[in-house]
């Protein structure tokens, strides 16, 4: 059974209308590692060090005008949301996520074929 990482855009009201991007089939503790290194390697972004917390994990990532945060929380996985919300971060976020994940689902199906 081959099933692809995609993600749900969600609106969080807890958290003043923040959207994020909760991943799905990608439930993995250690699995925003691998997305900061991705971010990192694609969009020339810098990552701050990992804040482990007991329930939950947070990497932020820069670059000159983007900032964003990988969050891994053990009741909802993983997810990424930008720290600037107007519409152009969101989208910009949303198109570099979308090319992160087809690049991931590559890497597993080819390590899949492999097999």
């Amino acid at each position: 059974m081959n099933m692809e990482v995609s993600y749900n855009r969600y609106v969080d009201i807890d958290k003043d209308n923040r959207v994020e991007f909760l991943l799905v089939n990608f439930d993995y503790i250690d699995g925003s590692d691998y997305l900061a290194k991705l971010f990192c390697e694609q969009y020339r972004m810098q990552a701050e060090d990992k804040l482990d917390g007991i329930w939950f994990s947070m990497i932020r990532l820069y670059s000159d005008d983007d900032i964003y945060e990988l969050l891994w929380h053990e009741d909802t996985g993983n997810s990424v949301y930008s720290i600037n919300q107007d519409e152009s971060s969101v989208d910009k976020l949303e198109v570099r996520l979308n090319h992160i994940l087809d690049e991931l689902n590559s890497k597993i199906k080819a390590a899949n074929n492999n097999k």
